[in-house]
């Protein structure tokens, strides 16, 4: 399930990044790069079958925060498409950022599962 969600994190980041932040130099390039990273090293984890440690936990951390704002900005479409009642390109960028939000959030939670079996075994 994580080695699925990683490369679905990391397609939904690409995609994100070539239909929306292709001239962008905001924050959120530096929230995509965190993403592809993170999902990188959980891959190398999985493969290597290396236990998950802190610094997965901290870089997965910052993950939620991206997700956040992601959180944050959809909101923000939806009312403002919702005030000018426009939705032309809007269902897109929805549609796109919701399944993006929800597969970070659930892989983050998976993460930290797998680490706190790591935690609870080496203990």
């Amino acid at each position: 399930m994580l080695r699925t969600l990683s490369y679905v994190n990391i397609a939904f980041a690409i995609l994100y990044f070539l239909l929306y932040l292709l001239n962008s130099t905001s924050y959120a390039m530096a929230g995509i790069f965190v993403v592809i990273v993170f999902n990188a090293l959980v891959l190398r984890n999985i493969e290597q079958q290396k236990k998950f440690k802190l610094v997965h936990f901290i870089i997965g951390s910052t993950n939620l925060f991206f997700a956040g704002f992601l959180i944050l900005w959809v909101t923000h479409i939806i009312l403002s498409s919702f005030r000018y009642n426009y939705f032309g390109h809007s269902w897109l960028y929805i549609s796109i950022c919701i399944p993006f939000i929800l597969s970070i959030a659930v892989h983050f939670v998976l993460v930290f599962r797998k680490f706190r079996q790591g935690v609870a075994t080496s203990l």
